[in-house]
């Protein structure tokens, strides 16, 4: 098996984690905003709780540029600075593939990918033609014009090549490969398909990473998707994902695809959830890792994956365990999810998925015999609130009984909802992103 950490960090970049603020040490330099290493304090323990083989960071800003060049400005230094935590963190065999611009004009966005080089090749499937360039095939730059990375990218994947029974660019350089960004749906004959849209021309598109994993003789085909927000885009970009050739037609007898994204589709939405998902998980032969309850609370509230704003979020049990009132609780509650699908020789089926919940904790072990049969959760998370540390007072008081469910202060209770919002407590695990993140053994 490998483990695959999926986290829509909001507006991830250099400023997430490292931020400069006024004030200034006794030298005169500006020292970091306490924020910055809260967020990364955050990042830090979800990482390390439960080590990852990949790390998927969506929402990566990008700075200006066409679309498959490399991004620039905030997101490039962040996800850089990123990878040097991690390798203090987890080791130096960590590695990050080049991010590059997904989406057009206003709606751009990159997305930063992870991977430990001890456990997995990074095979492409694109390849890199060096300066201004977006990636391209392999097919059409030519394998004799690939070339490495240049400054400050050189050294963010490692020396090497890619192990010879690989089925994707066996043999080649590692630091002359790349993601890849752009899609063609079904052709006619020998024809290619057309550029798929997702669903526009300007819509951000998923991105495309492979890994040989040698430990399981098979290719991991991951493809991560950050949807736009308006809901029928996103439902029709969703969609689209199941005429990706690639992923479907195209999956070899030893390969695992996996599908990781924030959608911008609430599974609880009767309207929009069949248009994004019935395709992918009919014809395209996909399985949803996180699938909708109920649709009432609190069993709703065990496949969350948002968070309200720390003005806006509430600790009163009014929802009960795990959700309370501090999920976003309307059309956009459940919106990240995994969907993955296995060849013939490469295993599976996907396992221990769970959402990475700072505020509570999992897994959602609370309530035995949860409502509705609600998912619990497998890997086990603890909460990223100062509740855990001696002398300091609870957030959160887990796991006295409310009358609506375990846990939870009591609407009224003074000084409750001020411990729970500060830097201490909530805000930190919201200020670091507004979507939990999403773990799972493929």
């Amino acid at each position: 098996m490998a483990r695959i950490l999926y986290w829509n960090i909001q507006q991830f970049g250099i400023n997430k984690i490292n931020q400069i603020g006024k004030k200034r040490d006794l030298n005169g330099n500006r020292l970091q905003t306490p924020e910055s290493g809260y967020r990364r304090d955050v990042i830090r323990t979800t990482l390390t709780q439960n080590t990852p083989d990949i790390f998927v960071v969506v929402e990566t800003s990008t700075g200006g540029g066409a679309p498959g060049t490399l991004i620039s400005a905030g997101g490039s230094t962040g996800s850089r600075y990123l990878l040097g935590l991690i390798r203090n963190w987890l080791g130096a065999n960590w590695m990050l593939i080049p991010p590059v611009r997904l989406g057009l004009n206003g709606v751009t966005e990159g997305i930063s990918v992870y991977y430990n080089s001890a456990n997995l090749d990074f095979t492409g499937p694109w390849g890199w033609q060096g300066g201004g360039n977006a990636s391209d095939s392999v097919a059409n730059i030519g394998a004799m014009n690939l070339v490495n990375y240049a400054h400050p990218w050189n050294t963010i994947l490692p020396l090497g090549n890619v192990n010879a029974n690989s089925n994707i660019n066996a043999n080649r350089a590692f630091r002359q490969l790349a993601g890849q960004w752009q899609f063609r749906g079904p052709g006619v004959g020998v024809a290619p398909g057309p550029v798929l849209g997702f669903p526009n021309n300007f819509n951000r598109t998923p991105y495309l990473t492979t890994f040989w994993d040698n430990a399981n003789n098979r290719t991991i085909k991951l493809m991560s998707f950050h949807a736009s927000p308006k809901k029928n885009q996103a439902a029709n970009g969703t969609n689209q994902l199941s005429n990706i050739q690639e992923m479907t037609v195209n999956l070899a007898a030893n390969e695992v695809g996996v599908i990781v994204g924030d959608f911008n589709v609430d599974i609880f939405n009767t309207y929009f959830e069949p248009i994004a998902y019935n395709n992918l998980t009919g014809a395209a032969g996909y399985t949803r890792a996180i699938n909708p309850t109920a649709n009432q609370w609190p069993d709703k509230g065990y496949v969350c994956t948002m968070l309200r704003s720390h003005n806006n979020a509430r600790p009163w049990d009014t929802n009960g365990y795990s959700g309370y009132e501090y999920v976003i609780q309307d059309s956009f509650s459940s919106v990240d999810n995994i969907l993955t699908r296995y060849g013939a020789n490469a295993g599976g089926p996907a396992a221990n998925i769970t959402i990475a919940n700072r505020v509570t904790g999992t897994p959602y072990n609370r309530i035995v015999n949860p409502p509705g049969n609600a998912p619990e959760g497998y890997y086990v998370y603890e909460t990223g609130m100062d509740q855990n540390i001696a002398n300091l007072p609870v957030a959160l008081p887990l796991p006295p009984f409310g009358p609506n469910g375990v846990g939870g202060y009591n609407p009224g209770d003074i000084g409750a909802l001020s411990r729970f919002k500060g830097w201490a407590n909530y805000r930190r695990i919201r200020s670091t992103s507004d979507h939990m993140a999403l773990i799972i053994d493929i």
